[in-house]
Parts: C-alpha cells; structure tokens; sequence
C-alpha cells in the first residue's frame, strides 16, 4: 500500500517539474470547472420548463452544499466563482494564479474539499486548463479518482500525458 502512496506522490512531482519547466519561472493560471450532481438516491428530479430556461430553482440540500462549496473556494483563494446551477446538478468554475505547486494543491484541495465535505453531492467530473497569460499550457479532464493532464513534451513537437490518482 504504501508504495501505490509513493507511486501517487511520485506522478504530481512529476507534473509538477513539467509544470515548472512549461512556464518558465512565470506564474501559471489554473481554471477549475467542477461538475457536481446530487447524491439523491430514489428520488427523480423534474426541472419544469421554466427552471430550465430561466436557472432558478428552488433550494433544497443538494444547492445549500455547493452554496457552502462556493463559499469556501471563494474565501480560501480570494476568487470569484462562476456558477450554473439547477436543483440537483450544475457546475462551480474558477481561476487561481499561483506557482504550479500552489496550483496542484489547489486542484487537489477542492476534490478533497468535496470528498469529505459534501453528503448531498459528489463530483461527477472536473476538467480546465493551464494559462501562462493569455497562451494555453496544459489541459486536464478527469473525476474524482483519476485526472488526465496533457501538456508539450519537451521538444515541444509531442505531447506528454500524465494520469495521476488523486
């Protein structure tokens, strides 16, 4: 067991070198969309018309978590979040700046955030990029278990993929 632990501490290492080496010493950006649904065993949800052209709808436990989520994200990185939310599923995106090893632990800190945080939701997907100012460094896709990052490789003509395990 502990060498899988090693093994996963070994892969974000490694992203992160590549990170470092992508940038160049400037400060990366990372943008977060996490797609969220409720834990809602049973019951189905019926998004009527208006909720669904309009995004109102009423607020139940599913909706006061990511509101909590949200908060959270927003007073722990200083970001401003843009959500879309319905009454049983939506998206929370974000963008933090920062060294890639602030930015991974940021990554991994609002996964973990939701793991053991949230009862009515769970994360279904999370997927963004990286920045180096207006130019796109690196795209990521995952879930809550396992994240595909794809980045240049180091002669700049291929691209190097890491899948890492939160």
């Amino acid at each position: 067991m502990f060498s899988k632990i090693k093994l996963g501490i070994e892969e974000w290492r490694r992203l992160e070198t590549d990170l470092m080496r992508i940038s160049s010493g400037e400060p990366l950006e990372i943008i977060i969309n996490l797609t969220l649904v409720a834990t809602e065993e049973g019951e189905e949800y019926e998004e009527d018309e208006e909720e669904y052209h309009h995004h109102t709808f009423e607020e139940n436990e599913f909706t006061k978590e990511v509101a909590k989520l949200m908060d959270h994200i927003a007073q722990t990185y200083g970001v401003h979040i843009h959500p879309h939310l319905h009454s049983n599923h939506g998206s929370v995106m974000f963008a933090v700046k920062g060294a890639p090893k602030d930015l991974i632990k940021t990554l991994r800190d609002t996964v973990e955030y939701i793991k053991l945080n949230c009862e009515k939701c769970i994360l279904h997907t999370l997927d963004g990029e990286f920045h180096i100012g207006e130019d796109l460094a690196a795209i990521y896709f995952g879930d809550a278990y396992k994240v595909t990052f794809i980045l240049p490789a180091e002669d700049g003509r291929r691209l190097k993929i890491h899948e890492i395990h939160l």
